[in-house]
């Protein structure tokens, strides 16, 4: 039987924005996205001016990733626990709230640094209760998940990645020519603005299944981490991409260095490739949510890993800005094209009360634990080796861990198993 027209193109980019409750969670997302770097920027800027130390203003960034390392699990298993709606209005209005009071400590006078980083404290924990529940919700949200969720997945991180390419060139400014006290009420308007559009999205309640007790709640949170390992092809997924977030974290370092001792293109130069990498992952979200069915996970790891690692390697043999921006461009699509489909298989296979604990466990493993030793070894390997010759080893190792993924067996058996779906798929619609 031959689908009809609607039914083949309802994963297009065109239906998902067709989509209200879709569209107005991703309005919402936005503006709180740029609320929320903004008040990064605002913060760590009074920081910096009121310590001069910048060690102390480096803390304001560093606390979400300690809070997601220790915290991100059970922060998750509460948000499982809770309604959904609830949750996402709440943590908003509470953001907001925080927001203010720190405003009106600025406007009295009596801000204290300490004031600073326990409000990125709570307004982290707040986020880390949001983001699981908002996983939760999307698929939920959607009429035909299975189709639509790969496109919606990639149109939330694409746009996110745009906000954050332009945020940080609008907050500078704002942050040069406004006061912190009116940029900390910017930033509680955009979250009463999100906690709003939520009022206006039906979110279907999800059950809850939950045990008993201390000893219950420390059951419920490692599910998503024994949900992960139950299966062979997830196991594999988390820890490549664990061992490739550690080889990748130093590239947070490596970049500003690169620039300007191998490129000696100064600041500009590193805004530039800054400015690459975050087209380079939009694109790459966009390009994997289209053809997200069309490939299985073990060949997007291999284009993925090819193309990033080939990238790593071209940019210290061939040390010219422009080849560089390309390459920055090519780098950040390639490690994009596996994100969104990982993410949809993830979503599409848990069960909807565990979510937010599988989405969070898998985040945990992959980044919160590996980024923070990868920037540690990079520190240790810049001060030590000369910068081409680390963005060359980092490059041959992606390349490896991506021919490497070929000869896994968990690899390869999903790979015969979507060649046998897709065959199927294509019989049934001739």
């Amino acid at each position: 039987m031959k689908q009809t027209k609607n039914e083949i193109h309802n994963d297009s980019y065109g239906s998902i924005l067709r989509i209200p409750s879709f569209c107005v969670l991703l309005v919402g997302r936005l503006i709180s996205g740029a609320g929320q770097i903004l008040f990064s920027m605002a913060t760590m800027w009074y920081i910096l001016q009121l310590t001069e130390s910048a060690l102390a203003a480096a803390l304001i960034p560093m606390l979400p990733y300690f809070i997601y390392a220790f915290l991100g699990i059970p922060l998750a298993t509460i948000s499982d626990r809770l309604p959904k709606k609830q949750l996402l209005i709440w943590t908003d209005i509470l953001r907001a709230c925080v927001a203010c009071i720190l405003a009106l400590l600025f406007m009295s006078g009596q801000m204290v640094p300490w004031h600073i980083y326990a409000a990125n404290l709570l307004i982290a924990i707040l986020g880390f209760l949001f983001n699981p529940a908002t996983q939760t919700v999307i698929p939920a949200i959607l009429p035909n998940p299975s189709k639509q969720l790969a496109p919606a997945n990639a149109l939330l991180n694409s746009s996110s990645k745009t906000i954050e390419l332009l945020g940080y060139a609008i907050g500078g400014i704002l942050v040069a020519f406004i006061s912190v006290q009116s940029i900390l009420f910017i930033y509680a308007l955009t979250f009463l603005v999100s906690s709003l559009s939520i009022v206006f999205i039906h979110i279907p309640v999800t059950k809850v299944v939950k045990q008993k007790g201390i000893s219950g709640f420390m059951r419920d949170s490692i599910q998503g981490i024994t949900f992960l390992f139950s299966r062979k092809i997830l196991a594999c997924c988390i820890i490549f991409g664990a061992i490739i977030n550690f080889a990748g974290a130093p590239l947070h370092i490596f970049t500003p260095i690169f620039a300007n001792m191998v490129l000696h293109a100064g600041p500009q130069g590193y805004g530039l490739l800054q400015s690459a990498f975050a087209a380079g992952s939009i694109a790459g979200s966009l390009l994997s949510g289209k053809y997200a069915k069309r490939l299985s996970l073990a060949r997007w790891f291999l284009i993925s890993y090819l193309i990033s690692g080939a990238s790593l390697l071209l940019m210290p043999m061939f040390p010219n800005l422009y080849i560089a921006i390309a390459c920055s461009f090519l780098l950040m699509l390639g490690l994009a094209l596996v994100n969104v489909p990982l993410v949809t298989s993830i979503l599409l296979s848990t069960p909807e009360e565990k979510r937010g604990r599988v989405m969070n466990s898998m985040g945990v493993l992959m980044s919160g634990i590996s980024n923070p030793l990868g920037l540690l070894l990079g520190g240790w390997f810049i001060e030590t080796y000369n910068p081409s010759w680390v963005y060359m080893g980092i490059g041959v190792f992606v390349v490896i861990m991506g021919l490497t993924s070929l000869f896994v067996r968990p690899f390869r058996e999903e790979q015969g198993t979507h060649s046998r779906t897709q065959k199927a798929s294509i019989s049934s619609e001739v």
